[in-house]
């Protein structure tokens, strides 16, 4: 579900602004959310102050940084580059759970973590660690925003699940994400020709990649923890790069499949020891 909204992404990205399309999405993710989440429970949206706020910040994380980093990063760079940049999702978790925690971060899993950074600049640098820095572009610092976003989202979703439902704090936290997204999007240009796989695009990302995906993976969290769960992100770039090739055409680069090795692969070990 994930992997394809690279691919959807990168599509409603070339006609929409990035606050005008990531509201678009919510809208579709509501419109099966919030009957849901009435459905299995009708006091879902009866919270407490503190429930709200740990609520909000994971809007704030999860719905509105991201999607103004997703959007951006993607109209710029093609969609199975932009996927192994956010590959790095948990090695951010894996540091930002350790802090919280106050625990050392093992020797395999420090070594986990310099093999994905590693792979995360040959992806960077285009293959060509020399031009690290000349070779950054607007579109990497943007993908770079999401898994700073995304762990950020997962570490205050540990808290908020303590007393909330999956389906209940993916539906708040959309909601007031949306909310957030909506404030900006009508300070962008709207198209005025609209193919209508974009509006595909736009629902296969409310649907799939927030209805289901979200619920999923707070599911996830619920059941196995933050950091167990964040591994299957290391999916995402295999995905998103298949999906890539075969409905956008793009070509996968010999320097992205070495970069892509070594970020799974870092992040196989941070996870396995």
């Amino acid at each position: 579900m994930w992997g394809g909204t690279f691919i959807a992404t990168r599509m409603a990205a070339q006609v929409f602004g990035s606050f005008t399309g990531a509201t678009f999405r919510y809208v579709f993710a509501l419109l099966f959310l919030i009957p849901m989440v009435l459905l299995k429970d009708k006091n879902a949206f009866k919270i407490n102050k503190k429930q709200f706020v740990q609520l909000l910040l994971l809007g704030i994380t999860g719905i509105f940084g991201y999607s103004y980093f997703f959007f951006n990063g993607l109209r710029l760079v093609e969609a199975s580059h932009g996927a192994l940049i956010v590959s790095l999702n948990p090695v951010l978790v894996m540091i930002m759970t350790s802090i919280r925690d106050k625990k050392k971060i093992d020797r395999i899993k420090i070594i986990g973590m310099c093999l994905s950074i590693t792979g995360l600049m040959i992806v960077i640098s285009r293959g060509n660690l020399a031009d690290l820095l000349s070779g950054f572009s607007w579109g990497d610092a943007f993908m770079l925003g999401c898994p700073v976003c995304w762990a950020l989202y997962t570490f205050y979703a540990g808290d908020a699940l303590k007393t909330t439902t999956p389906l209940q704090a993916s539906t708040w936290a959309t909601l007031l994400g949306f909310c957030l997204l909506a404030l900006f999007a009508p300070f962008e240009t709207f198209p005025t020709a609209i193919n209508p796989l974009v509006w595909v695009a736009i629902a296969y990302l409310g649907i799939c990649g927030t209805v289901l995906g979200f619920v999923w993976y707070y599911e996830g969290i619920s059941k196995i923890g933050a950091v167990k769960t964040s591994v299957f992100n290391n999916l995402i770039p295999v995905f998103a790069m298949i999906l890539s090739v075969l409905i956008l055409g793009e070509k996968i680069e010999t320097y992205a499949l070495a970069g892509s090795i070594l970020v799974i692969g870092g992040v196989f070990l941070i996870n396995k020891y």
